[in-house]
């Protein structure tokens, strides 16, 4: 596991770090770079999370587990529609944040593991997105499928995989297609942010909330009105509320990432010596 996570790091340390330490005149761009990476990962999340409203919301059948399911759904939206310039960059940081995630729970003992979870574990999520990501665009994400050590044979492999899951979320969701000029009612609601008030702006800044609210009102016709919300929540997480049609997003998710990005990823707490 060593051998990949320094291939995925390898391009965030050149010219970063100097004498085993961060150099001061780089210290913002690493800063604005952490920031980055939680936004894009909030945009991934956003649309997982868009995936459960549109299962409880359109009442869609789910085969096998709805997370996987959902993860797949994000991935296809990143990749297909979703038009900002930085939808790949997205996907690769969301997977190097479950990659990342997976290698800080190790430590753990694979006892610590919930091999009974809704979700798969977070090694898997990353390679089962890398993948799709590979399947569908070689050239583009050849170099990211290589430093997740996934053999030439498997990449092509994951082209069918890729194939398989585009045409089979798009035969479940295009019977709530909207109609011509028809959109459906998505409020985004920012609540007070308190000490999270820089990731508040940050998502206000990058359009995320709005850009998906946007895009999945133009897209399906839901049955009733849906909030997008970010909000405190007193844990980094996101999640979909059936109970008040809500796509919440929690400010903690954001700074959780930024944290990710300068102590595992750029190795900050290694500097203080």
């Amino acid at each position: 596991m060593k051998t990949i996570v320094a291939a995925l790091a390898a391009s965030l340390w050149l010219g970063l770090m100097a004498g085993g330490a961060v150099a001061e005149d780089s210290e913002d761009d690493i800063l604005a770079a952490a920031m980055a990476f939680a936004m894009h990962d909030a945009a991934f999340t956003m649309y997982h999370e868009i995936g459960h409203m549109l299962v409880g919301e359109l009442e869609l059948p789910v085969l096998g587990k709805e997370e996987d399911a959902v993860d797949a759904l994000a991935t296809i939206w990143l990749l297909e529609f979703d038009e900002s310039e930085d939808s790949y960059d997205a996907l690769i940081d969301a997977a190097d944040g479950w990659y990342f995630n997976a290698v800080n729970s190790t430590g753990s003992g694979v006892d610590e593991f919930s091999y009974y979870s809704d979700h798969s574990l977070d090694i898997q999520r990353a390679y089962a997105m890398v993948c799709m990501m590979v399947g569908k665009d070689a050239d583009i994400f050849g170099d990211t499928a290589d430093a997740y050590e996934i053999d030439p044979d498997q990449q092509e492999n994951c082209s069918d995989i890729y194939d398989q899951t585009f045409t089979s979320w798009m035969r479940l969701l295009e019977p709530h297609l909207t109609g011509e000029d028809e959109i459906s009612d998505i409020e985004v609601i920012y609540e007070d942010a308190g000490d999270y008030e820089e990731y508040a702006e940050a998502l206000k800044q990058y359009g995320i909330m709005e850009y998906a609210a946007g895009t999945v009102a133009a897209s399906f016709a839901l049955p009733g009105p849906v909030t997008f919300r970010a909000t405190q929540c007193g844990e980094a997480n996101a999640f979909y509320d059936p109970s008040e049609s809500e796509v919440i997003y929690c400010y903690e998710m954001a700074e959780h990432m930024v944290y990710m990005y300068l102590y595992d990823i750029m190795g900050w707490g290694d500097t203080a010596n």
